[in-house]
Formats: structure tokens, C-alpha cells, sequence
């Protein structure tokens, strides 16, 4: 496969309103760097944090009004302007130094989180399409241990639901403590979690 120069993307520009989002057709497809997978992209999922960081909606610690991105405390890591889409599927078209050549050609769903330190505290805790350009692209660039081999039956289009919205709903039935014939109200049903 020959993997062109440019891509099209959407790009957020600032925070704001859908305004802030531009369609672009000459945008550089990204180069695989050490330990990472050049991914096309099939399908590409929006969550609720997508927009929130478009807004600016997260507030600061000191002003829970201000504009401000996903990472209320440490380094501010998003910077314009930055392809979104943190929940993405697709298949590796090729790989960076030290990921084996076997890869290209697997079908896979992203982990959107960016680890720094444990992981036990948001503020060491970023994501895809925030802190580095993300799927809302044809081509997106990320670790290879974040970039899952999936088997699945399913259309690319919902695996790319699971990402952010199964991992929420597993986190909240976790925290809950629920148990197998535990009864659950889910109030909306109109998203991917409820």
C-alpha cells in the first residue's frame, strides 16, 4: 500500500463553538516514530470530552467557569491546532523503529489514554486527540502497545464506540461495587453509556 503525503483531517482551531472545527485536505499524514503505528483510520467515535474540549468547558481548580482543556492541573498539553478523536478504530498500514513489520495489516481499536507516571491521578492522565493529534483524520499515529488487535465480527464503526464509552460504563459498574443480579437503572439510554 502506498501511504500518501497529505490526509484530510478536521482540525480544532481554539475553543469555542462547531465554528472552531476546520475540514482540511492538505494536512501531513504523520510519520510512526520509534515504538509507535501509523493507523488508517475507518472509523472514529465523539464523546462527550471531544466537545467539553472544544468549549474550553472544563474549568480551572481556582475557576470552575474559565476556559480551559482536559488537564485541570500540571502542563496544559493541547495546543492548536490539534486533529481530535480519541476513540478510534482502523487497520496499522505501518510501524515505527522497534515494532515488528508483522503488525502492518492488523485490524485494531486505540487506547486513547496517554500514561505519565502511575495513572492513579488525572493529572497524569491525558488523551489522544488532546495531548497529540487523535483519529479524526485518515491517519492517526500512536503508541503500538495502545493499539489493540481486534477479531471482533463487529463493523469498525462500533468498535470505535467501545473506546471511551464501554471503559466508562465498566468504571462506574466497578466503583458501584455491582454484583451478577443486581438490578441497574440506566436513565436516557440515549448515548453510549445512558
Amino acid at each position: 500500500m502506498t501511504i500518501p503525503g497529505n490526509m484530510q483531517a478536521v482540525l480544532l482551531t481554539g475553543h469555542g463553538g462547531p465554528e472552531k472545527l476546520e475540514c482540511r485536505s492538505n494536512v501531513p499524514v504523520p510519520a510512526p516514530g520509534p515504538g509507535e503505528v501509523l493507523i488508517e483510520v475507518s472509523a472514529c467515535g465523539m464523546n462527550n470530552t471531544d466537545i467539553w474540549v472544544r468549549e474550553g468547558a472544563y474549568g480551572t481548580d481556582d475557576d470552575p467557569h474559565a476556559t480551559a482543556s482536559w488537564r485541570r492541573a500540571g502542563d496544559n498539553t493541547l495546543q492548536f491546532p490539534r486533529i481530535q478523536g480519541a476513540d478510534t478504530a482502523g487497520h496499522i498500514v505501518d510501524v515505527g523503529e522497534g515494532v515488528s513489520s508483522a503488525r502492518v495489516g492488523e485490524r485494531v481499536m486505540v487506547d486513547f489514554s496517554i500514561y505519565n507516571g502511575d495513572g492513579k491521578s488525572l493529572v497524569d492522565i491525558d488523551y489522544i486527540g488532546h495531548g497529540r493529534d487523535g483519529g479524526y483524520a485518515e491517519y492517526v499515529a500512536v503508541p503500538a502497545e495502545q493499539a489493540y488487535v481486534c477479531a471482533s465480527s463487529m463493523s469498525d464503526a462500533e468498535l470505535a464506540t467501545f473506546c471511551c464509552a464501554y471503559l466508562t460504563g465498566e468504571h462506574m459498574l466497578d466503583r458501584a461495587g455491582l454484583a451478577a443480579g443486581e438490578t441497574v437503572l440506566i436513565t436516557g439510554a440515549s448515548g453510549g453509556v445512558g
